[in-house]
């Protein structure tokens, strides 16, 4: 019994402090019936195809850590996490320290622009599939800029600038870990 409650409990733990992505998936099925209501009907493929791409966006994490910022003391920390097994230490520390990381490639403006163009360009050649993968992509980047105000107060640098500052990958980019 007592091993079953700490696996939910743990569970628990870990959908609490990832509701980040869950928000992203969130509104990309938000995005979906928004479409809906526009097109007058549903196909389930949609549901799932948006949930990837609100999720999509997100690889870009994995790239920062695996290539071009590996060196980083925020990928550092991580790795040190994953490294001893120290889950619930990894996860609160992605939660709070992810908007400190400035140096994500395609978290920026440009991206972001490229990405409407695409969605309003399947929007007007009836590319149902590109609407809604491009749509929740959108949804995904505009829910991180709305975040790093209400969190940081100000958009995160990133958002400025196509690719990573070379000069800042070897910064600190977020506080010391716990």
């Amino acid at each position: 019994m007592r091993r079953s409650f700490a696996r939910i409990k743990g569970i628990g733990f870990l959908l609490w402090h990832g509701k980040h992505m869950l928000i992203h998936i969130f509104l990309g099925v938000l995005w979906v019936w928004i479409l809906r209501e526009f097109w007058g009907m549903l196909d389930v493929r949609w549901i799932y195809l948006a949930a990837f791409g609100s999720w999509l966006p997100d690889i870009d994490h994995l790239l920062y850590f695996a290539t071009y910022g590996r060196d980083d003391p925020y990928t550092q920390s991580i790795l040190s996490f994953i490294r001893t097994r120290k889950w619930r230490v990894l996860v609160k520390y992605i939660e709070t320290g992810h908007k400190y990381n400035t140096n994500l490639q395609f978290h920026n403006v440009y991206t972001l622009g490229l990405i409407m163009a695409f969605c309003i360009l399947s929007f007007f050649y009836d590319y149902r599939l590109g609407v809604v993968l491009f749509g929740s992509m959108v949804t995904h980047y505009f829910y991180d800029m709305t975040e790093d105000v209400l969190v940081l107060g100000y958009l995160n640098n990133n958002w400025e600038r196509m690719g990573h500052d070379d000069a800042e990958v070897s910064a600190p980019s977020v506080p010391k870990s716990p």
